[in-house]
């Protein structure tokens, strides 16, 4: 049996931390998909961008956290029809102006398949 090379540190960080980049830049485009689908329309979304407001409003943005949250949930959990919704999604931030937004829904988008590392099992596992 051979002995494999050992990966150098430095090749294994950039690796892990490109993985990090990307798994979060693909949760940050769930997330804006998941605030238009909650807010219903563009909008809506400049009023999530002030908690510093007056109760009232402090309660709009707390009562629109909660099922954003659970939206993200259903998307992460449903991958298949995701990038399908999250298409449909960046076309409606993008007509209304919100590109960066779009942006990262589409990048979550294009996420379609789970990383090699997530789906193998090591040898004599199941």
């Amino acid at each position: 049996m051979t002995t494999p090379t050992p990966v150098p540190a430095a090749a294994a960080d950039q690796v892990l931390a490109e993985r990090c980049t990307t798994s979060g830049e693909y949760l940050a485009g769930l997330i804006a998909a998941a605030m238009l689908d909650v807010a219903g329309q563009p909008e809506k979304l400049p009023a999530l961008l002030f908690p510093d407001l007056d109760p009232q409003v402090v309660e709009r943005v707390w009562n629109t956290a909660l099922p954003v949250g659970f939206r993200l949930g259903t998307l992460v959990s449903n991958p298949r029809w995701t990038p399908t919704a999250l298409r449909r999604l960046r076309a409606a931030l993008d007509d209304a102006g919100y590109t960066a937004m779009g942006q990262l829904a589409d990048r979550s988008a294009r996420t379609l398949d789970p990383h090699p590392a997530d789906t193998d099992t090591p040898r004599g596992h199941a």
